[in-house]
């Protein structure tokens, strides 16, 4: 078993050969619009689950990637921004377009506790929702403007399931001391932001 390339994709979206571990050259990714496929996907290094990172990256065992799509699919998970930056890895296995694809991942921290204050919505049945979506939705994510928004977009999207289209803003809450304490998710027409119209 050996490396057949890696790199590592930050949330910044930087994209640079990992130093530590050089790619070498192999039939199956001498072009990198070649086909493999994937066999395997281990991950390192995050509080997220397999199923979860499955579902932030849309990568599944037996899809066919080359170097660009797997790329692409990093980007998409970093866009959640409840990570910080993700290291990758083939690894040849039982032929040489099969390959095992190896995802070190450094999650975005500190996590703050959430809640949901949403007038005639019953918060334990959004959280109900969103776990089932995918186990990613737990009650404590980064402070960042994109992990927010990731949540605000299922938590509008079980409201308008419900038939009760609003949007969703978050208010953060501090301690004593100044520092941020929690991420609140409330109407956003309390912060001034329009109430969405329900479609007759």
């Amino acid at each position: 078993m050996y490396i057949l390339t890696s790199g590592v994709l930050f949330a910044s979206l930087l994209v640079a050969q990992s130093p530590s571990s050089p790619a070498l050259s192999h039939p199956a990714l001498d072009d990198s619009e070649e086909l493999v496929r994937i066999e395997k996907i281990a991950v390192t290094g995050t509080r997220l689950d397999q199923r979860s990172v499955q579902m932030l990256t849309g990568l599944r065992p037996g899809q066919q990637i080359n170097e660009s799509s797997l790329r692409k699919a990093i980007q998409r998970m970093t866009e959640s921004g409840l990570v910080k930056n993700v290291d990758y890895a083939y690894e040849s296995l039982s032929g040489p377009t099969s390959v095992a694809v190896q995802l070190t991942i450094v999650d975005e921290a500190p996590l703050l506790p959430a809640s949901i204050q949403l007038p005639e919505v019953d918060a334990e049945d959004v959280w109900a929702y969103l776990k089932d979506v995918d186990p990613v939705f737990t009650r404590e994510l980064p402070r960042t403007q994109k992990a927010i928004q990731f949540y605000v977009r299922y938590i509008e999207r079980y409201l308008a399931n419900q038939g009760k289209p609003q949007r969703v803003a978050s208010v953060i809450t501090g301690d004593g001391t100044g520092s941020a304490s929690g991420i609140i998710f409330v109407p956003s027409d309390l912060l001034g932001v329009p109430r969405l119209r329900r479609q007759p």
